[in-house]
């Protein structure tokens, strides 16, 4: 009989509390996903950048020592050397100021992450509250179903009718 009643539960009309429970349940499962995938790939692109610093660090290594042996040699030209360093140089100091800016931007990121899946809590609050919503509806409880109270509530303000005061006048 679970296969009925499971196929029973499929076969029911989505009501607003059943779709503000999806929305709930797969908003927030996207959001994590999205920050995840942000900051990998944020951490991926520096790394790329690392890379290329290293690669254009030793390139920069190996024209200085070539321009310090041709330097001990006399009569080498060493203008195309030169140039070459400088634009080295050129190219590190600009990919050292991209991995700052990189280096910055994850940090901001990893800030706004923490954020927002703070402030995500609340859609499983919502979740929660539609979870008990739905279950307090497709299961009242035995008072709910007879559609009376348990038993009946004495108002606030009333004073007993037994005992009347006299200080009550006053």
């Amino acid at each position: 009989m679970t296969g009925q009643t499971e196929d029973n539960k499929a076969a029911r009309v989505q009501t607003p509390l059943h779709l503000l429970q999806v929305l709930a349940r797969t908003l927030n499962e996207h959001l994590a996903e999205a920050c995840t995938q942000a900051e990998a790939d944020a951490h991926k692109a520096l790394e790329k950048l690392d890379s290329e610093h290293l690669k254009l660090q030793e390139k920069l290594d190996e024209a200085q020592q070539k321009l310090a042996s041709r330097e001990q040699e006399d009569g080498k030209p060493v203008e195309k050397l030169t140039t070459r360093i400088e634009e080295l140089t050129t190219a590190i100091a600009a990919l050292t100021q991209s991995r700052n800016d990189a280096q910055d931007y994850i940090r901001q990121l990893q800030s706004d992450v923490r954020q927002t899946l703070r402030l995500a809590k609340g859609l499983d609050r919502i979740d929660l509250q539609v979870t008990q919503a739905i279950e307090k509806r497709d299961s009242p409880t035995p008072a709910a179903r007879s559609g009376g109270r348990q038993a009946p509530r004495r108002p606030r303000n009333r004073k007993p009718a037994a005992a009347p005061s006299g200080d009550a006048a006053e």
